[in-house]
């Protein structure tokens, strides 16, 4: 059931404080004697890992990368002059945002002076972030609903639409991703049931609520969220890309009908980016990933620009792959899937989920082998 969320608004903890709670303190203890019977002492972190990370710091704190990150600094603050002019006023829905990509979205868009509706299922959540961008300066209004719930859709867009009048940009973002191989999934077909759920008919259905005044205004925007995993094809993502991937192609078709309306489509697909979803998956740990301060500029850029796509450079190799090479593209993705096992849990087998990760810790040639391929495909879900 849709519920309205009003926030009490309450100072908002700064980042120190945040990060104060979230880790406690050590208590200094004393080393204790050698016995047959203690733990093995860690294995340090592989040279060529510190390395890296050592070179990395000494280019960021030169001269030519301190005036990369000044560069950096005037280009973000040139692209939010340019999202406040197109979003000023409008009404923009963003799901999944209470946490996240989506909160994120929320935050940059409130500060450029939209109207933000958020959409997730969690009302206490949605009510910090509501309470974030108040006190901030910013407008937002919070609709408890489950995206997964066709019904709570249908009550959402009412209500949204009662309240607002209509909508002008919608972001699809929440989501729901399964890193499961297909021979561990034959007794789960209510893996892909779950995705498509959610990822497709979820947003499938608030397209169709709000498309209607889009198309009647000739004024409208709707952005999906989609995955570096359609253009890809990662091993283990069969039900989370296959869902994707029937969002992705009915955005096409309904594009070149919705042209001449002036209702654009936008698909973003995004690489990994670190957020609540990926977390259950611990080898994820040690995976270069966006954050959500990234993935959301690719979001705001959506919105100023309008294209198409919005895809990584790896993202579009990976599909020009696929289409000119397929035989060696599918070579590189089985040596993917024989590299990275599926956890325990997917396995559907008692024991963490980061058995891998732990595995990685050790700096064994396998884990070695694993990060070197995580770092020359940075992005994709493996």
């Amino acid at each position: 059931m849709v519920t309205t969320i009003k926030a009490k608004v309450e100072p908002a903890p700064t980042k120190r404080s945040r990060a104060s709670a979230k880790a406690p303190v050590k208590p200094v203890r004393k080393p204790a004697a050698a016995s047959a019977t203690s733990a093995p002492p860690k294995r340090a972190r592989p040279a060529a890992v510190r390395t890296v990370k050592q070179v990395t710091r000494l280019m960021q704190d030169s001269p030519v990368g301190k005036a990369g990150a000044a560069a950096q600094a005037m280009v973000r603050a040139g692209k939010s002059s340019r999202l406040s002019q197109e979003v000023r006023n409008k009404v923009v829905v963003v799901t999944g945002a209470s946490s996240g990509i989506g909160e994120d979205c929320a935050l940059k868009l409130a500060a450029a002076g939209a109207v933000v509706v958020l959409a997730a299922r969690t009302p206490q959540k949605l009510a910090e972030t509501v309470t974030k961008i108040e006190q901030q300066g910013g407008r937002a209004f919070a609709y408890a609903c489950d995206i997964s719930d066709l019904a709570d859709c249908d009550r959402f867009c009412k209500t949204v639409l009662d309240k607002h009048g209509h909508v002008d940009i919608l972001i699809n973002n929440a989501g729901r991703s399964i890193r499961r191989s297909v021979k561990h999934s034959f007794d789960r077909f209510h893996d892909f049931e779950r995705t498509m759920q959610l990822n497709f008919f979820g947003a499938l259905r608030l397209i169709f609520g709000f498309a209607p005044t889009m198309l009647a205004r000739k004024q409208g925007h709707i952005i999906n969220i989609s995955s570096i995993g359609v253009l890809a094809s990662p091993p283990r993502f069969s039900a989370y890309v296959a869902s994707k991937a029937a969002l992705d192609a009915f955005s096409w078709c309904a594009a070149s009908e919705f042209a001449d309306s002036n209702v654009r489509f936008t698909t973003i697909n995004m690489p990994l980016v670190r957020t609540p979803m990926i977390a259950p998956t611990r080898l994820y740990d040690a995976f270069p990933a966006l954050s959500p301060d990234a993935a959301a500029e690719l979001v705001m850029k959506a919105v100023i620009e309008k294209p198409k796509r919005v895809a990584t450079g790896l993202g579009l190799v990976g599909a020009l792959a696929q289409a000119l090479t397929p035989g060696i593209s599918e070579f590189v993705l089985n040596q993917a899937f024989r590299l990275f096992p599926d956890s325990l849990a997917a396995q559907g087998k008692n024991g963490e989920t980061g058995e891998t990760a732990a595995q990685d810790l050790a700096g064994n040639p396998v884990a070695l082998a694993r990060k070197l391929f995580s770092q020359v495909f940075s992005g994709v879900h493996w």
